[in-house]
């Protein structure tokens, strides 16, 4: 005769059901109303009750952990795992704020990579060729002229943003290291 069958842990979440003619391993026999739950939430048996905890069934997170004492995802990363992830997201906030944008004379210019190298290409030109000019688009598309001594400006203005973005990323990771607990860690942002 066929019957539904839960699989529960020892504080009533429910992490199987099956309708089976015969037992199966893990799983126990209940007259309890499991037919149609939503595999989109976590139930539980509370005084012989089927609840919903609107807990998720999937972890959020591919790191999270179930914690049955308490009944909830939890970060099942160590503190030598989470230094690192911390480590990733600093160092893509340094690349972000790299490639961005830099100030010189009130202008803005753009620094990803190609206008850094477009940048040190006019540095270049200027310190061979002292009565060069060259028109330049800014940030925010519009077009300004810069004479030699000009581009030998924006060339230090944006090394000394690469410089102080480096700078700052490796005050943040010696931080990441330094820290011992996750409040430390959380702490640090960029």
């Amino acid at each position: 005769m066929s019957a539904y069958y839960i699989k529960t842990d020892s504080n009533g979440y429910i992490w199987g059901v099956a309708f089976s003619d015969s037992p199966l391993d893990g799983y126990e026999e209940t007259q309890l109303p499991v037919d149609g739950l939503g595999n989109d939430q976590i139930y539980r048996v509370v005084n012989n009750e089927v609840i919903a905890t609107g807990i998720p069934i999937f972890p959020p997170n591919d790191f999270d952990v179930w914690d049955e004492v308490n009944g909830g995802w939890i970060d099942g990363r160590d503190l030598e795992k989470k230094k690192a992830d911390k480590w990733a997201s600093i160092k893509a906030d340094r690349s972000a704020q790299e490639h961005g944008t830099f100030e010189w004379g009130g202008y803005t210019f753009q620094c990803d990579e190609a206008s850094q190298r477009r940048i040190q290409g006019a540095v270049q030109r200027a310190t061979i060729d002292s009565t060069m000019t060259l028109d330049w688009t800014l940030a925010d598309n519009s077009v300004q002229n810069f004479a030699a001594a000009d581009y030998l400006g924006i060339g230090e203005a944006l090394a000394i943003h690469v410089s102080q973005t480096h700078e700052r990323g490796r005050i943040l990771r010696n931080q990441i290291e330094s820290a011992t607990t996750e409040a430390e860690l959380e702490a640090i942002v960029w």
